[in-house]
């Protein structure tokens, strides 16, 4: 890698956030059987943005608007039907709109890789060569409307460090074992509202909602299983 290259991955990985491309190549790494075997151009380019689609199905996106500083977390409604294009360096909505500069916290990159990698990615399995399902596919899932429960008692107030830790252990299990794009998604938006709240004496609005939808979401699944 070139002296300029490694300056933009060093700009692009600033701070809590990454940069989109840099967070789909990072996952890439860890997901792809043989991520340093030779690829062309466009099958390199392919692959990111299949890996960052996928990221952006089970974790909060965000971007920062011309005019301000501070970035701004994507909505569900606004990613529905988006599509990642150019290497994961374009982020296309369905209302027209192209966005640049698209990130990701470090964070929910991690957590993230870890649930994209028990669910898989079928659109990965398309570009790769077929493997065998993993043991995981195979086992029950667990009772999440439990698991659900759990986390509501430990988001009661107070909050302290300790069950904010508990809870979201537990948001993490529900992401990777719930085999749903939209429940993944929903239990990762609320590991990063958790991440805000420790010390407050009551549970913020926008938390509650959270948990709501993550309900209805589980609700609807297990009608449907």
């Amino acid at each position: 890698m070139g002296k300029r290259s490694a300056r933009v991955l060093n700009h692009a990985t600033v701070g809590q956030h990454l940069a989109l491309p840099v967070a789909a190549h990072l996952a890439r790494t860890q997901l792809v059987p043989d991520p340093l075997s030779a690829f062309d151009g466009p099958h390199v380019s392919e692959t990111l943005d299949v890996v960052a689609s996928g990221l952006a199905r089970v974790a909060p996106l965000y971007v920062t608007e011309p005019g301000t500083s501070q970035p701004r977390e994507l909505s569900a409604a606004e990613l529905e039907g988006a599509n990642v294009r150019h290497g994961a360096t374009q982020v296309e909505l369905r209302d027209g709109r192209t966005l640049a500069g698209v990130t990701m916290r470090r964070a929910d990159l991690r957590q993230a890789i870890a649930v994209l990698k028990t669910q898989g990615l079928e659109e990965l399995r398309r570009l790769s060569p077929p493997e065998p399902p993993p043991a995981a596919s195979r086992a029950a899932a667990p009772n999440l409307r439990s698991q659900l429960g759990e986390i509501e008692e430990l988001l009661t107030p107070p909050l302290v460090a300790a069950r904010l830790e508990r809870a979201n252990r537990l948001m993490v299990g529900i992401a990777r074992e719930a085999r749903s794009g939209v429940v993944s998604n929903l239990a990762m938006r609320l590991m990063s509202e958790v991440h805000q709240v420790r010390g407050a004496d009551d549970l913020p609005a926008r938390l509650r909602s959270g948990l709501s939808r993550l309900r209805a979401a589980i609700d609807e699944i297990e009608r449907a299983a």
